[in-house]
């Protein structure tokens, strides 16, 4: 079963140089046969760390920042809540186990907290995952992103990502 996770692209985290992320996205999506495509939105929690420590006060449940992002709702099987930096929520673990999953593709936002922790979890877990880093991006710029590259190269191997 090949699998995409796109990760947190919403309303919130859109910047210059990030708005066409979701058309390419979409692009990448017509021209691959994907069995499942799950999109992932993160909820700020009231009690979260999220607002606690790092001061984001903005992505609850009812903002207008916390939607997805045009068309990536549309293109998505599944569309599923979380209020972790992970994406391999509950579901997300049980869907791959019981389909017996080995690899999982990853695209979205952002590089160095949510796909870099989604990668880790499923490499931990024993399944590939494959960051096709044309379509990965992050709201703190692209030396960020690069770096976040690059560390995922050495912890998952050069072949993960594309």
């Amino acid at each position: 079963m090949k699998i995409i996770l796109l990760v947190d692209i919403q309303e919130g985290y859109m910047r210059e140089g990030l708005r066409t992320l979701p058309k390419d996205i979409e692009k990448h999506i017509k021209n691959y046969d994907y069995d499942v495509v799950i999109a992932t939105r993160f909820i700020n929690k009231n009690d979260s760390l999220h607002k606690a420590d790092i001061h984001i006060k903005d992505m609850t449940v009812f903002s207008s920042k916390a939607k997805l992002v045009e068309p990536i709702e549309k293109i998505s099987d599944f569309v599923l809540m979380k209020s972790t930096y992970t994406s391999l929520t509950e579901d997300v673990v049980k869907l791959l186990e019981k389909n017996q999953v080995k690899q999982v593709y990853i695209a979205g936002l952002n590089t160095e907290t949510s796909i870099l922790a989604t990668a880790f979890d499923l490499f931990d877990k024993g399944i590939k995952p494959v960051i096709l880093s044309h379509l990965c991006n992050s709201v703190n710029g692209q030396e960020i992103n690069k770096a976040a590259l690059d560390i995922l190269r050495k912890a998952v191997g050069d072949e993960c990502v594309l």
